[in-house]
């Protein structure tokens, strides 16, 4: 079967797949990421740094052999939001392309969240109503699905962008907890919503806060994908892990939760606090883990079109 792959240069990580299709079942050869961090001081500088552009770098050289081990018919590539706002995303495009040959298409949000939703929902009964939330590193898109519309919103809520702007220190305080949840609620406008939600909506969580808050809620001391996928999450539980993790420094997360990655001790505290607004601010009770995301949907969308 015909391989492809796909790459995303987020604001946190910067992630491959590489899979084939047939009748829009995908089959993964290989997914994984790396903490690059590319939105790290962007809200200071308005730029990617030369230290997060050097992260990405030596990211694609361990890609580039995972792609060289596969034969690949195409290679798609999207930069999101930190690329969408930094005032020098072109030094990260001409750095891939020369040293990799491989373009990047930096997306809008709009386009980010329809990647998703196509993505994340492709396996899954899309006959209820949805909403899909996707925690990412300098934004947060929030997607439904109901009446065959897929309705997207990106907002300017992300896991690095809520470190840098409040959350600076780790254990958080009260101080902070506080201006990070006044932001969060001021930055998402459910009233504008209203249509689309409903008591039977199907609510689903994708991207490495969710699939990371999985591995903690299954007590994993090591990933598992197939584990973590489908896994359900309880409002209740998330705000008391929430309370828990916000009482920890780095390496008090890295010993207590080994199952997820340690590069994402650092934001999993922000992460864990979106959600559980989201949750929140949505009224959703419970919601499940979908290990399948934007690299999916890109692949899909580019194949299927």
């Amino acid at each position: 079967m015909v391989n492809y792959a796909a790459i995303d240069f987020g604001s946190n990580s910067t992630r491959i797949l590489i899979a084939s299709v047939e009748n829009k079942i995908i089959e993964k050869k290989l997914k994984t990421h790396i903490v690059t961090r590319m939105a790290e001081g962007l809200l200071a500088s308005n730029s990617i740094s030369s230290d997060a552009i050097t992260r990405v770098h030596d990211a694609m050289e361990i890609f580039e052999k995972e792609l060289n081990s596969f034969e690949i018919e195409s290679t798609f590539a999207i930069g999101t939001s930190a690329m969408r706002d930094s005032n020098n995303a072109l030094n990260v495009i001409e750095m891939i392309r020369n040293n990799f040959n491989i373009n990047i298409e930096v997306i809008s949000g709009e386009k980010e969240a329809k990647l998703t939703h196509l993505g994340a929902l492709n396996e899954l009964d899309q006959s209820s109503s949805s909403i899909l939330f996707d925690i990412g590193g300098g934004s947060t898109e929030v997607i439904f699905s109901k009446d065959n519309r897929i309705i997207p919103f990106s907002y300017q809520i992300g896991v690095v962008r809520m470190t840098e702007e409040v959350l600076h220190s780790r254990p958080v305080d009260d101080i902070q907890e506080k201006a990070a949840v006044k932001i969060i609620k001021s930055r998402i406008h459910r009233e504008e919503q209203a249509d689309f939600l409903s008591d039977e909506v199907v609510a689903i969580g994708t991207a490495g806060t969710f699939t990371s808050l999985g591995a903690i809620s299954l007590g994993l001391t090591s990933y598992d994908s197939n584990k973590v996928h489908m896994h359900k999450l309880n409002k209740s539980w998330l705000s008391e892990l929430y309370s828990k993790l916000r009482l920890l420094d780095v390496e008090g997360i890295i010993n207590e939760y080994p199952g997820i990655d340690p590069a994402r001790s650092t934001t999993i505290t922000p992460g864990a606090l979106i959600a559980r607004e989201l949750m929140e601010i949505y009224e959703i009770n419970n919601l499940v883990v979908s290990e399948n995301d934007i690299l999916e949907g890109l692949i899909l969308n580019k194949v299927l079109n």
